[in-house]
């Protein structure tokens, strides 16, 4: 009995030791390099304890620098959205000093044109000014040639006696009307007004009367373009010396039409026409009408101041 009670208390303390001998080395009492050690001396635990700290101030250490390279990752991404902002910020100030220049330059073009626009108002016053007065000229005028008119129908005789006299007025004037009787007519009266029109006037300027005569009078007959050819009628009477012949195409041309071109040079030989038969006084009236209504015109610089 005693030796059973012996023998199994062998086998457990061989089993003890042998745990023991499994979980804790005899060799590692006092290595601080293990997660647990035992059988430190206080140098020992002094030195555990500072590894502990290193080893915990190194993990915190890993964990802030992979914050920190979290947050420079984020900076970096930070800046160069910085960066394309204040990019875009430029570009938007470039483009907004640009907006401004502009709106300066067209500030000053607007200030400009207003200026302009003002000059032209000013311009248009003045013009509508002027241009009332010599409206108002012009009817002075027109009332005075309308008189006057009246006064070549009461001395001269009325339009319809005018007609039936002209033939005879001009063949007293022309001594040599007669010789030139013989043209015959009848072939150019068919021609087109155009036609006829065209070689009067080429036979008025070549200085041949007659033929350009003849052409008018037919021109008059057609109704075509009668003021002109009257115009023109006068002429000939003029350049012919048959002044009083010249002063009836003159009324009549000026009584058909009195804007024509030929207006100042009409109102001119009209003047000298009644100088040339005696009558200063009708002669005077149609100086100043040309010097009133045409007085840049060359006629109205040769006419006399009386």
């Amino acid at each position: 009995m005693f030796l059973k009670s012996l023998k199994y208390t062998a086998l457990s303390f061989g089993a003890v030791s042998a745990l023991l001998a499994s979980e804790i080395s005899v060799f590692d009492a006092g290595n601080i390099n293990t997660d647990t050690p035992y059988g430190l001396t206080e140098n020992e635990k002094v030195l555990f304890e500072q590894r502990q700290q290193i080893q915990k101030l190194s993990r915190e250490l890993a964990q802030m620098r992979s914050q920190y390279e979290q947050l420079d990752s984020q900076m970096q991404g930070v800046r160069s959205v910085l960066d394309g902002t204040a990019s875009k910020v430029g570009q938007s100030d470039a483009q907004a000093r640009t907006l401004e220049r502009r709106v300066e330059a067209l500030d000053g073009n607007l200030s400009a044109l207003r200026q302009e626009i003002n000059r032209l108002r000013q311009y248009a016053q003045q013009t509508r000014t002027v241009q009332e007065t010599n409206n108002e000229r012009v009817r002075t005028v027109l009332g005075e040639i309308s008189l006057l008119i009246d006064s070549i129908n009461s001395s001269y005789a009325p339009k319809s006696q005018v007609d039936k006299l002209a033939q005879r007025v001009e063949e007293l004037e022309s001594p040599n009307r007669s010789q030139t009787s013989f043209i015959d007519s009848s072939a150019l009266e068919s021609k087109e007004g155009a036609v006829l029109i065209k070689e009067a006037l080429e036979h008025f300027e070549a200085g041949r009367l007659d033929e350009s005569r003849i052409r008018y009078e037919i021109l008059v007959t057609k109704n075509y373009m009668p003021a002109r050819s009257n115009y023109y009628l006068g002429e000939i009477a003029y350049k012919q010396e048959q002044w009083r012949t010249a002063i009836k195409h003159y009324k009549i041309s000026i009584d058909l039409y009195d804007k024509a071109d030929y207006i100042p040079r009409l109102l001119y030989h009209t003047a000298i026409s009644f100088d040339k038969i005696g009558e200063p006084s009708n002669a005077n009236r149609f100086y100043n009408a040309l010097k009133t209504n045409y007085p840049d015109s060359k006629e109205a610089k040769a006419s006399p101041n009386r």
